[in-house]
């Protein structure tokens, strides 16, 4: 028999059990969509037939839904016209009243556009999709009048869709539930009353169907990164992006807005200004030009080769994408996606680059343009530091680990997430001119101190690091290292890593962001459980004050640094120096209606509480040669590094 054979034979086989099966176990979501949709003029530009070719990146999403897969959990993070709750959404409502009938929630931000929403949009799918004749009340009263269709729910043959808001508990509760769309999250409240997060509140009434194929959807357009739910989400996911292939090379890439450098291909492409030589990609455009109102300019540059395509080549490349996942689900069977407005076919680029430049620097319009058109969460940094000024701090010239030779003595401070150890290496000399030698990530079970996560960072206390200097042959060890403790489940853990392995060297810490009780920096206090370790407690507020002021510094004059220069060395990612920006100072009002400023973080900040954590652990380190080696009752900063410089 040859292999000719043996493969028409096994597609008789396949054919014989598709005839078997029943075919609404085999049929997708998308496939029901393609044969039983019909889209007429009251609610799309595009009548007749529904077609994924309108929405290409929409098809494994819904697929998601399909009775034999299966994915959980599915988060959408989005910009707008690009037809997701339409090709998503909806169909999965109709595959579910046609093929998988179940009971059904569908969740807005306010009763207002639940009823609005089902009346336009649900009611047209119903009628247009032949499943009219499906909806009918479920009861034993011949007699009665129901319809099983009324403002805020839908009655069908096994099932119900049922429509609530997020501001109302009593509507989220009780029934269980197998589907559940929870569309514009970041619209929700944090919480209802006294009756918690209102996600939290609908997402429980799946649990009956853990085992038996639930499907939960978070929906949404984000808003302000720092309290976003639907990033959250998404971060819990795969996170994947949609992938097209480039025109001109065949390479497949996700769509971006413009980033000025980073472009893989030849030099000879590249764009050179003086000095400077950057290989931009994503949307270019002449910014004069399009401000005069021509748009010609507007094209795509490839990031791997460097070609240029136009708006009208989206269509094709979309066809032949793909959804790529970026990192491995936190939370098994769940599935993350995000995509921008540029993948949209109804909105052209030149509309996305107006948008852009009229925004300019305004907060309000920039963060429509970040969250409508790019789909992602917006950053507001008013009042707080700027990327480019910290930014520039770092020099291409410092090696990682390696001491300059001004160096005086080290610290080390570390911040736990549930996933990681992130900490920073300072070197710190005269004046407290400060340098930043490693910013370190160790990832593990942070909540088991022999995770190699915790060995890894107790390695640092034993670590000897060499100066620049090739002259200076002994290097030098950290003085003095914290863990940051915090109030929550991880203290514990902190406590005991601290109190087996710290040796008097590493210290639990603690920030406290109010300075009434008192206007020390720090103090060092005894902790009751534990005899061989004490707690350092930080007064953040005051530390946040002179860290944004000595990096907003201007630039140096020669080698004649301010006091509190501080330096990074070039290994340092932007991610750092990003995270550095996301606390602002502002303006707030206090209970009895006093006007006071406060710090509020916008996004992770990681970075800027780790120099926060070593600008204290420094100043304990002088506090202590001030006392032990001076014979002082306090700090004398200027005295002691006279005495290290002498000791060098």
């Amino acid at each position: 028999m040859n292999i000719l054979t043996k493969e028409v034979q096994i597609d008789k086989i396949f054919d014989n059990i598709y005839k078997i099966l029943p075919r609404d176990v085999l049929i997708s979501c998308s496939q029901w969509a393609e044969e039983n949709r019909f889209m007429n003029s009251k609610i799309t530009g595009r009548s007749g037939k529904f077609s994924f070719k309108n929405a290409p990146y929409c098809r494994e999403i819904v697929d998601c839904f399909s009775k034999n897969n299966n994915i959980q959990e599915i988060a959408i993070m989005k910009g707008v016209q690009l037809g997701l709750t339409t090709s998503v959404i909806e169909n999965v409502i109709g595959y579910s009243i046609n093929l998988d009938p179940c009971p059904m929630m569908f969740v807005f931000p306010n009763e207002k556009e639940a009823e609005k929403y089902k009346k336009l949009k649900i009611d047209n799918l119903i009628d247009n999709s032949h499943l009219r004749s499906k909806i009918t009340a479920e009861t034993e009263d011949r007699n009665t009048r129901r319809t099983g269709d009324t403002a805020l729910m839908i009655e069908f043959q096994g099932g119900f869709l049922t429509f609530a808001s997020a501001r109302k508990g009593v509507q989220l509760r009780s029934t269980p539930i197998k589907k559940l769309f929870l569309d514009e999250l970041d619209a929700y409240p944090d919480k209802i009353k006294d009756e918690g997060n209102p996600i939290d509140i609908a997402s429980k009434r799946t649990d009956s169907y853990i085992k038996f194929g639930r499907k939960i959807c978070y929906n949404s357009t984000p808003l302000l990164a720092h309290k976003s739910k639907i990033h959250e989400q998404y971060k819990k996911g795969d996170c994947r992006k949609f992938f097209v292939p480039c025109p001109c090379c065949g390479q497949k890439q996700e769509l971006v807005f413009y980033k000025s450098d980073g472009g893989e291909y030849s030099d000879e492409k590249a764009i050179i200004k003086g000095q400077t030589k950057s290989k931009p990609y994503g949307l270019l455009f002449d910014v004069n030009a399009c401000k005069n109102g021509d748009y010609s300019s507007v094209r795509y540059r490839c990031k791997h080769c460097g070609g240029e395509f136009k708006d009208y080549h989206k269509y094709a490349i979309e066809q032949d994408g793909e959804w790529i996942p970026t990192q491995k689900s936190i939370i098994p069977y769940f599935r993350s996606y995000h995509i921008s407005a540029l993948y949209s076919l109804t909105k052209p680029w030149e509309n996305i680059v107006l948008e852009f430049i009229n925004a300019g620097n305004n907060p309000d319009k920039l963060q429509s343009f970040y969250n409508l058109n790019l789909g992602l969460p917006f950053e507001d940094r008013t009042g707080g530091l700027e990327y480019q000024k910290v930014h520039r701090l770092k020099d291409e010239d410092m090696e990682n680990n390696i001491l300059p030779k001004e160096a005086l003595f080290l610290t080390c401070a570390a911040d736990v997430q549930r996933d990681r150890i992130e900490c920073e290496i300072k070197a710190w000399g005269d004046r407290y001119r400060c340098w930043g030698i490693d910013h370190r990530i160790f990832k593990g079970n942070v909540y088991d101190i022999y995770d190699p996560c915790w060995n890894s960072f107790l390695k640092i206390k034993d670590e000897v690091f060499k100066y620049a200097d090739k002259i200076k042959q002994n290097g030098m060890q950290v003085e003095l290292m914290a863990v940051d403790s915090g109030d929550g489940e991880l203290r514990d853990v902190v406590y005991n890593f601290c109190d087996t392995f710290g040796d008097g060297l590493i210290m639990p810490l603690k920030g406290f962001v109010s300075t009434t009780r008192t206007r020390e920096k720090f103090k060092i206090v005894p902790i009751n459980e534990f005899e061989t370790i004490s707690l350092i407690e930080i007064y953040t507020d005051l530390y946040k004050n002179s860290l944004s002021r000595y990096l907003s510094q201007e630039e140096r004059i020669d080698d004649d640094y301010p006091d509190g220069w501080f330096t990074f060395a070039k290994g340092y990612s932007d991610e750092y120096f990003r995270q550095l920006t996301t606390e602002q100072k502002v303006k707030v009002q206090t209970p009895g209606g006093l006007t006071a400023i406060k710090w509020v973080q916008h996004g992770r900040n990681e970075a800027f509480d780790l120099n926060v954590y070593n600008m204290a652990l420094a100043d304990i380190v002088i506090y202590q040669q001030s006392v032990l080696y001076l014979g002082l009752d306090s700090s004398n900063a200027r005295a002691v590094f006279e005495l290290m410089k002498k000791r060098k």
